[in-house]
């Protein structure tokens, strides 16, 4: 199994992830607009997506937004979306990519919030 980061490479399957991912929240199918999308957030070098391979065929990935955070005064990266085949979501493939992700905000100082995190992050400064 292999994590890294995607590149314009990774188009194609990725996109094709992307399109599966969006159904799962009930979005319609469109690999055209998926690829677009990502093409344009590649290029415009405005997330970072991990892609999971295995088998050399690419199973899963999960998109990094950086941004800032006012509360904590320090740059963080908003774990955003995530995505595993399901014939793989038994093989840690979701722990693995998030360690990557992990490992590489703590090397560059950045914070790293998911959904969960950035709620307890809301109720921690309202209390």
């Amino acid at each position: 199994m292999q994590i890294r980061l995607a590149s314009s490479i990774d188009l194609e399957p990725l996109s094709a992830l992307f399109d599966l991912y969006r159904q799962q929240f009930h979005q319609p199918k469109d690999y055209a607009a998926c690829h677009a999308f990502l093409k344009h957030r590649l290029a415009e070098n405005d997330t970072m997506i991990f892609v999971c391979i295995k088998d050399d065929h690419m199973v899963g990935f999960t998109q990094l937004y950086p941004s800032f955070s006012s509360l904590l005064l320090a740059p963080v990266w908003y774990l955003e979306d995530v995505f595993v085949l399901a014939e793989y979501q038994q093989q840690d493939v979701v722990d693995k990519m998030h360690q990557k992700a992990e490992q590489l905000a703590q090397s560059t100082g950045v914070l790293l919030i998911n959904r969960y995190e950035q709620q307890v992050l809301k109720e921690q400064c309202t209390a």
